[in-house]
């Protein structure tokens, strides 16, 4: 079902009209055609209508149809009614269903309802409209001569003189590009090219995962339609796995399974239906039909993949899968079952489904959500793994359960963290049972960014990943899931990884920086101690991580009227900065923001003095940080200032005039690297044309705040 539509208070628009908006935010992402008719209206309307605000200049781009979708989506989510949505992103409405329900909780990230909108059509405008936009035109003119953003121009380092292997270790990514919903539906060169396979061969990373839903892979008896040309998709499937092999890469399938369907779909099947939540009810795994079913299509699956490296699963998590997959339970079959004998079930099915195929195939059983965060003890994880059958490999996020203390507020966490490092007592507890009990085990750990800043490729802390390491070491793991979706990138920091695992005692962090940077080595590893040191006072929790406007910076648009809306998952923010600073206090917060600023620019001082193409990259990335930070602290305190602009003004309009500074420079600096504001789950966060709109909203901030003054 798509999210429910919610009447919510809009923003007052910069544009005299909805339909330029839509047109604004639309150009040269969207075919003119299309975008006609989504308006209702001419290709020479549209034409003509661009050019008036100021984007003759610009052209359009295929690769945001098929590599920035969500991008779109995003862009239109508080402008367009479903159907014109779809249809401006080129899907029907059961498509665009299914790209916000699979491509990593889309929906939840956009707030999981939808604005209510009314159908935006082109209306010729009236004179005073005219004259507004022309004024609008002139200073979007001004950001959009021969400069122009760099989307999609994605380039990697070219090959080294020798690649390493990743030896008999597990080094294991997403991919950069890779799309989260049915990757299979696309060409596997689209978002694994061989060049970007010789750079992961290049920095020792051996393994790539990516989604999987196996009832799109597999024959599904509950709904065939779901896996109709489910042969095309395995052919993708084996060509990838043949392709990267040339690469000493394995592919890996993440299962989250068995998947739940919706609820109408048991009436002629009621003995199959088990927990019930919302709109959709789980296949229960107590029934044999379901266990069979769960067998036989991993069995043919893994059957028909010749060489596929292995199934990485999940068994607690968001999605509704077994019937105590979740802390709702109301299953009368399995209400009364621990949920950790129903998660190490599904484990074990689909582990004897790979044995009976006699493939090569490894199974890693991903123990995130085996956790309080979903209701269990401890003693519960433990239970679970000794149920496990040994041949299944045993995963646990690193940091997951580390309590630390920012500000003097103390937290426990729950998610991954860069600044944070891991092992905390419990993964170092689960990991020792299962290495005891004959498991290999694994780490899931960040190496290059985190949901602390997710729109750059990589964070330079590289020290803070070398501790990780070490202590990693110790408790015995040197196999690891080196990202989520987030953090795919081919850096020097997976060539760290793989050269420490390999041979801790001859690894030296000197010559690490000696070979990446050379003359510059001194200079950076002073600038990347400041870097580190500033990070650790990000003031971390769940809700910071996820609701904080970090992600999309300062392309977040701000309203002097109080919102009706709360800030989603790693989207948009609005003025709830309660929401995101707890549980600290707001001034906690704000000083230690303003601590990790301060020590950041003195890392980016000192980088400033580096000479070599390696160091400049590293900056450029270090400054958009910044600039995500920054954007982060500005947006908590103008959530503050304006809820009594009276009493702030001057502070408000400072906040204001440096929000406006800091979009400048996030424009210029997205245009020098594509890099900048991309994460597979989301695309691009924001482009210039969101951080022009932001410049156009600020400016006639300091209008209104203006005529009220007067």
């Amino acid at each position: 079902m798509l999210p429910i539509e919610r009447k919510v208070k809009k923003a007052e628009s910069v544009f005299p009209t909805r339909w330029q908006a839509v047109l604004f935010r639309n150009y040269g992402f969207v075919p003119d055609e299309r975008l006609a008719k989504v308006l209702s209206c001419t290709k020479e309307d549209v034409l003509r209508e661009a050019k008036s605000l100021g984007l003759q200049n610009v052209s359009f781009d295929q690769r945001w149809q098929t590599d920035g979708y969500i991008t779109i989506i995003r862009n239109n989510w508080d402008l367009l009614p479903y159907g014109q949505l779809a249809e401006l992103v080129g899907v029907d409405l059961a498509r665009l269903e299914y790209l916000l329900k699979e491509e990593d909780f889309l929906s939840v990230k956009l707030g999981n309802f939808k604005p209510e909108c009314n159908k935006a059509e082109f209306v010729p405008l009236n004179g005073r409209d005219r004259e507004k936009t022309e004024r609008l035109g002139e200073i979007i003119r001004s950001f959009y001569g021969g400069e122009r953003g760099r989307y999609f121009d994605f380039t990697f380092d070219g090959k080294k003189e020798e690649s390493l292997s990743g030896g008999a270790h597990r080094r294991i990514v997403h991919g950069y590009f890779t799309p989260c919903g049915k990757p299979l539906d696309v060409d596997g060169k689209n978002y694994l090219s061989d060049e970007l396979l010789q750079s992961y061969a290049d920095c020792g990373v051996n393994g790539l995962w990516m989604h999987g839903v196996l009832s799109t892979l597999s024959p599904y008896p509950f709904k065939p339609q779901m896996s109709e040309n489910y042969q095309e998709r395995r052919k993708k499937l084996n060509d990838l796995i043949a392709r990267a092999a040339r690469f000493g890469v394995k592919i890996f399938l993440y299962f989250n399974e068995p998947r739940c369907l919706e609820s109408e779909r048991f009436e002629k099947t009621p003995h199959l239906a088990g927990t019930r939540i919302g709109n959709y009810t789980a296949l229960c795994t107590s029934t044999a039909e379901v266990k069979q079913y769960l067998y036989e299509s991993v069995k043919d699956l893994v059957s028909s993949a010749e060489g596929l490296g292995g199934i990485i699963t999940i068994t607690m998590s968001e999605n509704l899968t077994h019937c105590n997959s979740q802390t709702v339970k109301n299953c009368p079959r399995c209400k009364d079952i621990p949920p950790e004998q129903s998660a190490s079930e599904v484990n074990n099915v689909i582990y004897k489904a790979v044995n009976d195929s006699g493939k090569d195939v490894e199974v890693i059983a991903n123990l995130w959500g085996w956790s309080p965060f979903m209701g269990w003890t401890e003693a519960q994880a433990v239970r679970g793994i000794e149920l496990l059958n040994k041949g299944i490999s045993v995963m646990c996020v690193s940091e997951y359960g580390l309590g630390v203390q920012k500000g003097g507020v103390k937290t426990t966490l729950t998610e991954y963290s860069l600044a944070n490092v891991g092992p905390s007592r419990i993964a170092k507890t689960l990991l020792k049972r299962a290495g005891k009990l004959g498991h290999r085990v694994y780490a899931k750990i960040q190496i290059n960014n985190s949901w602390e800043c997710s729109a750059v490729p990589y964070l330079p802390v590289f020290d803070l990943v070398y501790k990780h390491l070490k202590n990693l070491s110790k408790a015995g793991v040197y196999d690891y899931m080196l990202s989520w979706t987030l953090g795919g990138y081919p850096s020097v920091t997976a060539d760290m990884v793989c050269g420490f695992s390999e041979n801790e005692r001859a690894f030296s962090l000197k010559e690490w920086y000696l070979k990446h940077f050379a003359s510059d080595a001194k200079i950076v590893r002073r600038s990347v101690r400041f870097f580190c040191k500033a990070l650790k006072k990000y003031p971390v929790s769940l809700n910071s991580l996820y609701f904080s406007p970090k992600n999309l910076g300062a392309a977040n648009l701000w309203s002097l009227e109080k919102d009706d809306r709360v800030s989603a998952m790693v989207g948009s923010s609005f003025d709830d900065y309660e929401t995101w600073i707890f549980p600290y206090p707001l001034q906690t917060y704000l000083l230690q923001m303003r601590r990790l600023l301060n020590r950041w620019k003195k890392g980016l001082n000192a980088l400033e003095r580096a000479k070599g193409s390696a160091a400049g990259r590293l900056y450029t990335y270090s400054k958009a940080a910044y600039g995500h930070f920054l954007a982060d602290l500005l947006h908590t305190e103008y959530a503050f200032y304006k809820r009594n602009i009276a009493k702030y003004k001057r502070e408000f309009i400072s906040v204001v005039a440096r929000e406006e500074r800091l979009c400048k420079e996030m424009i210029s600096l997205q245009r020098t690297d594509a890099f900048i504001g991309y994460e597979a789950s989301n695309h691009y966060f924001y482009t210039d044309r969101n951080l022009v709109e932001k410049l156009l909203q600020l400016r006639a901030f300091r209008e209104k705040i203006k005529e009220r003054q007067e």
